[in-house]
C-alpha cells in the first residue's frame, strides 16, 4: 500500500505526524509517550512501510491466510491449533499499547478494527496496530493537561474492547474452528500480562493488576494472579486460564505458566523466574 493510500486510514494527527508528536492531546503524542514503557512491545506501535486497514482483522479470508501462515511456520496442519497460536500473539499486540497508555497517560486509543491501521511481521503474526483516535480524552495526564478522567477512560476502553474483540474472535473462530470461549480466555490472559508489564514499567505492578481487573468484563474472564515468594524477592505472575497449544504444534514443552502443567511443576518453574 502506498504512503498516500495509508494516510487514508490515519486521523489528522498522523497526517501531520511531525507536528502532532509534539502536540499534547494528539494521537501521535499519546503513542510517542509510551514507546519507552512498552519495552520490547514498542514494535506494536511501529507500523513499518507496509500497512493494512484494521478491518482486515474481521475479514474471514484474511484471517484464514494468517491461520495458514501459522501452520507453515510451525509445520502443523490443525487449523484450531494454528488459529489459537496466531491469536495468542495477536491479542497481546492489540492491547499492549492501549493498556500502557491508560496506565501512564489516562487515555486510550479506540480499539475498533475500522479505526486501526495494522502491519504484519514476516511470519504473518501481527506486528503493530495504531488507532486514528483517542477515546473521549480531554487531555494527556502527565503532559501538563488537566481533565483526564481515568475511571471513565478505563470504562470506555473496556466497553470498546469487548465490541472490537467480539468481531475478531467471531471471524477467527469461524475460519479456524477454535472455540470462541477459548479465544476469549486467551484475550483475558493477554490483558492480564500486558497490564502487569505496564505496571512494572512504571514501578507499580499492583496498578497493572488493578487495571486488568477493571478492563476484563464478560465475556472476558477475570484475570487471575499468583504471587511467588523467591529467596530474595516476590514476583507477580498471571495465573493463566488459557493454553496457547504451542506444545501441540511443536516438540517443545508447555509454557512456564501453562494451566496444563501440574500446580507443583508450574510453581517450580515460576520460582526460577522470581
Amino acid at each position: 500500500m502506498s504512503d498516500a493510500s495509508a494516510r487514508g486510514f490515519f486521523g489528522d494527527d498522523d497526517d501531520n505526524a511531525t507536528t502532532a508528536i509534539s502536540t499534547p492531546g494528539s494521537v501521535a503524542f499519546a503513542y510517542a509517550g509510551i514507546a519507552g514503557p512498552l519495552g520490547e512491545f514498542a514494535r506494536t506501535i511501529d507500523l513499518g512501510p507496509e500497512v493494512l486497514p484494521g478491518s482486515a482483522l474481521t475479514d474471514p479470508e484474511w484471517l484464514a491466510e494468517r491461520v495458514a501462515d501459522t501452520g507453515r511456520r510451525w509445520d502443523h496442519n490443525d487449523r484450531r491449533v494454528n488459529g489459537t497460536l496466531w491469536w495468542y500473539s495477536a491479542s497481546s499486540s492489540l492491547v499492549a499499547a492501549p493498556l500502557t497508555m491508560l496506565l501512564t497517560a489516562g487515555v486510550a486509543p479506540d480499539p475498533q478494527p475500522d479505526r486501526l491501521t495494522i502491519s504484519l511481521q514476516p511470519n504473518g503474526y501481527l506486528r503493530a496496530a495504531r488507532s486514528a483516535r483517542l477515546l473521549g480524552s480531554a487531555g494527556m495526564a502527565g503532559a501538563g493537561m488537566a481533565g483526564v478522567d481515568m475511571a471513565g477512560a478505563v470504562a470506555a476502553f473496556a466497553d470498546a474492547l469487548i465490541i472490537a474483540h467480539s468481531e475478531v474472535i467471531s471471524a477467527l473462530a469461524e475460519v479456524s474452528g477454535a472455540a470462541p470461549r477459548a479465544l476469549w480466555a486467551i484475550a483475558s490472559d493477554s490483558i492480564g500480562n500486558r497490564a502487569l508489564e505496564a505496571g512494572r514499567a512504571v514501578g507499580d505492578p499492583d496498578r497493572g493488576v488493578e487495571l486488568a481487573r477493571a478492563v476484563c468484563a464478560s465475556p472476558l474472564l477475570p484475570p487471575r494472579y499468583i504471587y511467588v515468594e523467591g529467596p530474595e524477592r516476590s514476583r507477580t505472575f498471571v495465573r493463566r486460564s488459557s493454553c496457547c497449544l504451542i506444545y501441540v504444534a511443536t516438540v517443545g514443552d508447555k509454557c512456564v505458566s501453562c494451566p496444563r502443567r501440574t500446580p507443583a511443576d508450574r510453581h517450580e518453574q515460576l520460582l526460577l523466574r522470581t
